[in-house]
C-alpha cells in the first residue's frame, strides 16, 4: 500500500514539474496614440491558453475593458472549448463555445442572451484569434500560408507571409525578428455581429494585422500592429517568463 501510495506521488509530481516546464507567460501592452490603454496578460499552461486583457486607468475614463478568454485546445492548438468573459464599457459578454471537428459543426451557448446561442459551421482546422497565433508561432518557418480563424461564428481565411527580418528594441533587449503580415478575407456569408474590441475586430479585409516573433526557437510574439485609420494601435511585449 505504501508502495502504491509512493508511485502514485511521484507520478503526480512530474506531471507538476512537466506542466511548470512547458508553461509560459507572455505580458503585452496595447497602445493608442503612444498611450497605454489595454494592459494583455496570456499564459499557456496544461493545454489551455488563458488570457486576461484588462484597460489601463486613464483609458478607462473613455472605454472600459474588463476580459477574459480561455481556449482549451488539443494538438497544434486546435481548440475544443472557447469561453469568453467580456466586461466593456456598453457591452459584456459570457459565451462558450465547442468544437465537434467531426462533424464540422460548433455550438456557441451564451449565458446573456440565448438569442445568440446557435450551431454553424466550421473548418476542420478552425481556430480562434489566440490559438491561431500561438499556431503561427509553430508555423512560420514557411514563407507563407493560411490559417482559419472562428471570429463570433464567422469563418475567415487568414493568409500571412513573412516579410523579412528586422532587429528592434524590446525588454529582452535589441533582438532579431520576423516579420509576418496576415490579411483576413471573410468566407462565412453574414454580416460581422458586435463582439470584443480585443479580438473580433482584428480580422478585417480591409486591414492587414503584422506581427513580429523573435528569430529563435521561442518564437515569442514581442510586438503586433493592426493598421487601423487614422492611427494604427501596437502591441508591445513587456515581459515573458517560463
Amino acid at each position: 500500500m505504501k508502495l502504491k501510495i509512493k508511485h502514485l506521488f511521484l507520478i503526480f509530481l512530474f506531471i507538476l514539474i512537466y506542466s511548470f516546464l512547458n508553461s509560459e507567460q507572455i505580458d503585452l501592452s496595447i497602445k493608442y496614440l503612444g498611450i497605454k490603454v489595454v494592459k494583455v496578460r496570456i499564459t499557456d499552461i496544461n493545454n489551455i491558453l488563458e488570457i486576461r486583457a484588462k484597460s489601463t486607468s486613464i483609458a478607462s475614463i473613455a472605454s472600459k475593458m474588463d476580459n477574459l478568454y480561455l481556449s482549451e485546445y488539443s494538438d497544434n492548438y486546435l481548440p475544443t472549448r472557447y469561453e469568453k468573459k467580456i466586461n466593456q464599457k456598453k457591452y459584456v459578454e459570457d459565451r462558450i463555445t465547442l468544437y465537434d471537428r467531426e462533424n464540422l459543426i460548433a455550438n456557441r451557448t451564451s449565458y446573456i442572451n440565448p438569442d445568440k446561442s446557435c450551431e454553424y459551421s466550421i473548418k476542420s482546422t478552425s481556430r480562434d484569434f489566440f490559438s491561431a497565433l500561438f499556431y503561427l508561432r509553430n508555423t512560420i518557418d514557411l514563407n507563407q500560408g493560411y490559417m482559419w480563424i472562428d471570429a463570433n461564428k464567422l469563418i475567415w481565411k487568414a493568409e500571412y507571409r513573412i516579410l523579412g527580418n528586422e532587429i528592434i528594441r524590446t525588454p529582452l533587449g535589441r533582438i532579431s525578428t520576423i516579420k509576418v503580415e496576415i490579411k483576413c478575407f471573410k468566407i462565412s456569408p453574414g454580416s460581422k455581429e458586435r463582439s470584443d474590441m480585443l479580438t473580433n475586430n482584428l480580422v478585417d479585409e480591409e486591414k492587414s494585422l503584422f506581427f513580429w516573433f523573435t528569430d529563435d526557437e521561442k518564437r515569442i510574439p514581442v510586438k503586433a500592429k493592426f493598421a487601423m485609420k487614422p492611427f494604427a494601435v501596437v502591441w508591445k511585449l513587456e515581459e515573458y517568463q517560463e
